[in-house]
């Protein structure tokens, strides 16, 4: 397993976006923007059992997370790895998340999928 530094944590406990790719049935890379967090050195999102993403990741664990810092696209940390998926049932894992992002509860926390990834390889690159 890779280890993250805590600069490379910052910026997925940080209000980034991220993106997530996911492999299809035939293959073909699935890309998805998602809010992320990270915990214990994970990165961590959330996603629903009927999206492309959940249906992928229970059929083909790997995943790629990249995630870029807010106002500056050249700070970025991509997490290859495998998932860890984990039904949040009563939503408030999803709540959390949205509390970051929009400072209230999500608006239908139902049928969601906590997803952590153990990082094989970790990529990061700061323009500074």
């Amino acid at each position: 397993m890779a280890q993250l530094t805590e600069d490379q944590l910052d910026l997925f406990r940080a209000k980034n976006c991220a993106v997530v790719t996911t492999l299809g049935p035939d293959g073909s890379p699935q890309a998805t923007i998602v809010w992320v967090d990270e915990e214990d050195g994970h990165p961590v999102f959330n996603t629903t059992n009927w999206r492309a993403k959940g249906g992928n990741l229970r059929r083909d664990p790997r995943v790629s997370v990249l995630v870029w810092e807010d106002g500056n696209p050249y700070r970025y940390v991509e997490v290859e790895g495998d998932v860890e998926l984990e039904e949040d049932v009563g939503g408030e894992h999803m709540h959390r998340m949205s509390r970051k992002y929009t400072g209230k509860d999500f608006h239908t926390p139902v049928d969601r999928l906590i997803v952590r990834v153990t990082p094989r390889r970790v990529y990061d690159y700061d323009d500074d």
